[in-house]
């Protein structure tokens, strides 16, 4: 009787160990996988031209990382939680669309880990380009890997404009297509813009003011102007989201990174799920536990650190 709580013990650290090498097991079989065929943004907009009818979904998130174990983990169970938005068949999904950041570092290893992890989803996708991704030479994998970082799409009543604001800022060349775009989608009844980096920040964190940027004012009464519905970016590592000008911005730059901002502030994993309906648009944010292992190693003590801060401070 004396062993009772030692041997309780014992099997609660074997059955944590366990499930902590299990939910390790699909980023190990991702390392392990053959390289998949490159799919670029165009032939990715090419599967949408037979879409018909008003009432569809797309699949938003930013910042994979892809190259960083702990990224592609958390990553690979997004995708997977990705996998059950269509299961009961409500709304038709057409896409999911990335912000940028799909790399760590911008390699081609990193590159290839992500190409991987994209021919798991099983609706097209679209890629923006971020910051990371062009560092190291990282441009040319990601023309290869994904095409074009500035595009414009229609599918069904609602068009979709990337721009690359990559670098930090948007060139005239970049808002003169921007606005050319934007007069092309006044036939459609919803637009939306993608980029990494929002002109506003929606977190209000010290390193990142792109609203004192001179192209932030510019580009928020540009999307007024036009009647954007929404602008959709990633790059700070939140679930965000905010309305100026009667437009909808929304950050989602938890698609796999490690997030550093507090859980309770919404520094958690999650993609978000975009409805339009007709002349409606609405959105989820779904948040998405990590991988039991990364709980442990980071997540459980992110938060402890940030309960004790809180308490002390």
């Amino acid at each position: 009787m004396k062993n009772t709580p030692k041997t309780i013990m014992k099997v609660i650290v074997a059955l944590i160990i366990t499930a902590a090498v299990y939910s390790l097991l699909p980023v190990i079989g991702l390392y392990l996988k053959k390289d998949a065929p490159a799919i670029s943004n165009a032939s990715a907009i090419g599967k949408l031209a037979e879409k018909e009818g008003n009432h569809f979904a797309f699949i938003f998130f930013g910042d994979s990382h892809s190259g960083l174990i702990f990224n592609d983990s958390a990553t690979l169970k997004l995708v997977s939680r990705m996998g059950r938005e269509d299961r009961f068949k409500k709304i038709q999904v057409d896409f999911v669309l990335s912000s940028g950041d799909i790399t760590f570092r911008g390699s081609a290893w990193q590159y290839r880990i992500f190409n991987r992890i994209r021919s798991l989803i099983k609706w097209p996708v679209i890629c923006a380009m971020g910051n990371h991704d062009d560092d190291k030479g990282g441009e040319q994998c990601f023309k290869k890997y994904a095409g074009a970082s500035e595009f414009a799409f229609s599918d069904r009543n609602s068009y979709f404009i990337a721009v690359d604001d990559s670098g930090g800022d948007i060139s005239e060349d970049g808002f003169s297509r921007l606005e050319a775009e934007l007069k092309k989608s006044s036939a459609c009844a919803h637009r939306f813009v993608i980029l990494h980096k929002s002109p506003v920040s929606l977190y209000h964190q010290s390193w990142y003011r792109p609203e004192l940027s001179m192209w932030s004012y510019r580009f928020m009464k540009l999307c007024e102007k036009y009647k954007v519905d929404m602008v959709l970016s990633g790059h700070e590592h939140i679930a965000a989201a905010r309305e100026f000008g009667g437009v909808k911005y929304i950050t989602s730059g938890g698609g796999g990174i490690l997030t550093t901002v507090p859980s309770g502030d919404n520094g958690v994993l999650h993609y978000v799920l975009v409805r339009v309906y007709g002349d409606y648009v609405d959105y989820e944010v779904r948040k998405v536990a990590p991988p039991f292992w990364e709980f442990l190693v980071y997540y459980m003590w992110k938060d402890a650190f940030y309960l004790v801060k809180d308490a002390v401070f």
